[in-house]
């Protein structure tokens, strides 16, 4: 993982998927009634941790920006002044919209402003190709969190880490077991690790892939945004999600009026615009 990533070994923490490196920050970083303030919308798990534990959560709500949605920064670092956590996966879930694109200047600002540790999930790394990574030094409040769950394709392998300050790892893993990552999770991200030409292929075939998905949405009359992760969202008042899972296909509705699709091979595309198109012509002649 140091190698991947370019970082000393010293400033991997090895978790159970990204999931395990998220829990560890919010059970050991932050007690009852701490703040955290989070981008809305934004990865579901944050919201289960703040509440869990006992935190409260801020959420400064993102901001649609033609085909792509922002975050409103300002407000953001106004609302970190006083706050344990600050959390941004970036690119954003569900939107797949960048949010600080690595850009030393706003992390800065809130590394220096927040009164505790800043979050950065970038569990779409390899797909948006911009990091923070190494900024970890200069800023010893800045966590990464990454996973082998996305480009990897490795999710039911459960193999994760974070990468922070050699004092924050330390003491995050005064709480972990050397079991957390099952030895077949350990063979498979090794192996995983070592071999990234493998990854390289995968982003390119789902990037190709999302290209062909929005076009084929668009075309339905669907608004669909630009996305830099393996899924669109995608808005539309109708009721899709149901209609959809009785033909066996399973989307997500992250929010009221809005659908997350997650991209496919090609011909798993075609399905889900043939079905998606057979619905929305029903409803329309109803």
């Amino acid at each position: 993982m140091a190698e991947y990533n370019k970082v000393e070994p010293k400033n991997v923490y090895p978790t159970p998927g990204g999931d395990g490196a998220l829990r560890a920050i919010f059970y050991n970083l932050a007690q009852v009634g701490d703040k955290v303030v989070l981008n809305n919308p934004s990865y579901s798990m944050y919201k289960v941790y703040t509440s869990v534990r006992g935190l409260k959560a801020i959420k400064v709500n993102l901001k649609e920006d033609g085909n792509w949605w922002k975050m409103d920064f300002d407000k953001f670092l106004e609302e970190a002044k006083d706050a344990r956590l600050v959390v941004i996966d970036d690119p954003n879930n569900p939107t797949g919209s960048p949010m600080l694109k690595a850009e030393e200047e706003k992390i800065k600002a809130l590394a220096e402003t927040v009164k505790g540790f800043v979050l950065i999930d970038e569990a779409y790394y390899e797909f948006s190709g911009y990091s923070a990574v190494k900024l970890i030094e200069k800023y010893p409040n800045l966590m990464i969190v990454r996973t082998l769950s996305k480009a990897f394709s490795l999710a039911s392998f459960r193999v994760g880490y974070l990468i922070a300050n050699e004092e924050i790892v330390k003491n995050l893993m005064k709480g972990s077991t050397p079991f957390d990552i099952s030895l077949p999770g350990l063979i498979a991200g090794i192996t995983a690790l070592e071999n990234p030409s493998y990854v390289k292929d995968v982003v390119k075939e789902i990037t190709k892939n999302r290209e062909y998905l929005f076009k084929g949405l668009t075309k339905l009359g669907l608004k669909v945004y630009n996305s830099l992760t393996n899924f669109l969202f995608v808005k539309d008042e109708r009721e899709l999600l149901t209609p959809l899972l009785n033909k066996g296909i399973a989307i997500r509705k992250p929010l009221s009026g809005y659908y997350r699709i997650s991209v496919g091979t090609k011909e798993q595309i075609d399905t889900l615009l043939n079905y998606l198109g057979e619905i929305i012509e029903n409803r329309n002649s109803k």
